[in-house]
């Protein structure tokens, strides 16, 4: 079995997880092809993951699943890399569209959003609104740039209305809507700044950081890096910062 799982050494824990999980309910077959893990998600290292379990049954492609990830757990999460754009038949990423559409479906009690652009966000944010119909009780909370404009003093009404611009725009779907928060220091005519992060928190548990902005560029077509952390306590860390600046009165909240 040692031998067996050295292929598998690169291969992210998140995309071990998700083939245990088709394969155990029967959404993908034995013997594996490349076309199968695709259709799950899965693009790195499909050599290895072939080659581990080509000559292997259902019970013991399990088995090696489960002892791997058995110990990957054991040593700690590993980070994963999230890439948008073109990249080597070697590389070893996923890509950044699918890794944030699997995180708002997997939500069940809580979303931290924080973004810097939006554009072309229908896509993008529609799995958030559909987790949101079905899970009512799904806390959601986008932190957003408020951009100055020259020439034009930003006012709280100014505020007001590009947040209600910006629901409008990127928010089509109706209710239920997330909480929307403002860095308040926008306000200010002697403070320049931006609210220039982009990532997502989900349940406390997992956090997503990347360079990649909220617009279908940065999701599909610029070349931007991220990484995926499963580690509950980084997970609410980041989650802290973000809820911190509300309850410290640091960020204006949009009234819907």
């Amino acid at each position: 079995m040692s031998a067996r799982r050295a292929h598998l050494h690169d291969v992210a824990a998140g995309s071990l997880e998700r083939l245990r999980q088709a394969l155990a309910k029967g959404h993908v077959a034995l013997p594996l092809t490349r076309s199968d893990l695709a259709g799950i998600g899965i693009r790195d290292q499909l050599d290895g993951i072939l080659g581990t379990f080509a000559e292997l049954d259902l019970p013991a492609c399990l088995t090696v699943l489960d002892a791997v990830l058995a110990e990957r757990e054991n040593r700690g999460p590993t980070p994963e890399l999230v890439w948008t754009g073109p990249e080597a038949s070697s590389a070893h990423s996923r890509d950044t569209a699918i890794v944030l559409r699997e995180l708002f479906e997997s939500a069940r009690e809580s979303v931290i959003l924080a973004g810097y652009a939006f554009r072309d966000t229908h896509k993008v944010l529609a799995p958030l609104y559909e987790t949101m119909k079905a899970r009512p009780s799904l806390d959601v909370r986008f932190f957003v740039d408020v951009p100055r404009k020259d020439g034009v003093d930003v006012t709280p009404e100014y505020v007001r209305q590009f947040l209600d611009n910006f629901m409008a725009t990127h928010w089509p779907y109706g209710s239920p809507k997330p909480r929307v928060y403002y860095d308040k220091r926008v306000l200010d005519r002697s403070v320049y700044c931006s609210l220039h992060a982009k990532c997502v928190v989900v349940d406390g548990a997992r956090a997503f950081v990347s360079s990649a902005n909220f617009t279908e560029r940065g999701q599909e077509r610029n070349i931007e890096v991220g990484v995926v952390i499963r580690d509950a306590s980084f997970a609410r860390q980041l989650a802290g910062q973000w809820l911190g600046l509300i309850e410290a009165g640091l960020v204006g909240e949009w009234a819907k």
